[in-house]
């Protein structure tokens, strides 16, 4: 069975898990190295800082699609999957 779990890799090459992880027995793993991408003031993994995010960073109503431009863009979609 495989199991994703995420972890973070310091530059001596200690793993630490960032969430629960039970073994039975040893395990064998691959593991990849990901590019960092998360901005480090962000706590990881918290819902509420995103939607706090969000609330305060809304987009100016002129940029907000009406109604009607939206199900304008819906039925082009759906008219094109024919």
């Amino acid at each position: 069975m495989l199991t994703t779990v995420e972890a973070e890799i310091d530059v001596k090459g200690n793993v630490t898990f960032l969430e629960p992880l039970q073994l039975t027995k040893t395990t064998r793993a691959f593991v990849t190295i990901l590019e960092d991408k998360i901005s480090n003031n962000l706590d990881k993994g918290n819902g509420n800082n995103i939607l706090a995010f969000l609330q305060n960073n809304r987009l100016p109503q002129h940029l907000l699609p009406t109604t009607d431009e939206i199900e304008a863009q819906i039925k082009e979609i759906r008219d094109s999957w024919d």
